[in-house]
């Protein structure tokens, strides 16, 4: 049996995962990054990304998260996130509308914030791209 710890993702509204994992995958600005049991302890943070686990069953699954904090201690990681959404909570004509929203902004940058506009760009990528590996 592999070594797991404890995965906690929590958003402000409520607790999205809270289980054992062998595993998770994740992505911050200098790239992709892996936690395994027994890591060193660490706080870093996260641009949106999917995010990738494998429980304490060896079930792989995956999640669509937003700008996070991870924070890792002795075999327990949190990761408290903006949004965190498994693909059957995505609502995929929001996502495309937001990327479609962010897309006219960013082609409008004198009127909209640009780095505001390519962060939503971003997140509904992520979203849609998750939504779409899945429904296949």
């Amino acid at each position: 049996m592999a070594s797991t710890f404890l995965l906690k993702i929590i958003t402000p509204n409520h607790e999205v995962y809270n289980s054992e994992v062998e595993k998770v995958f994740l992505k911050n600005t200098d790239g992709d990054f892996e936690v395994l049991a027994s890591h060193e302890n660490m706080i870093s943070s996260t641009i949106p990304c999917i995010a990738k686990f494998k429980d304490s069953k060896g079930v792989e699954d995956q999640l669509f998260i937003s700008t996070s904090i991870v924070h890792i201690t002795t075999n327990e990681m949190t990761i408290c996130s903006d949004a965190a959404e498994f693909e059957e909570d995505i609502d995929e004509i929001r996502a495309e509308e937001a990327m479609t929203r962010a897309k006219k902004r960013l082609e409008e940058a004198d009127k909209y914030n640009k780095d505001r506009a390519e962060s939503a760009l971003s997140r509904a990528k992520q979203r849609l791209i998750l939504k779409k590996s899945n429904n296949k």
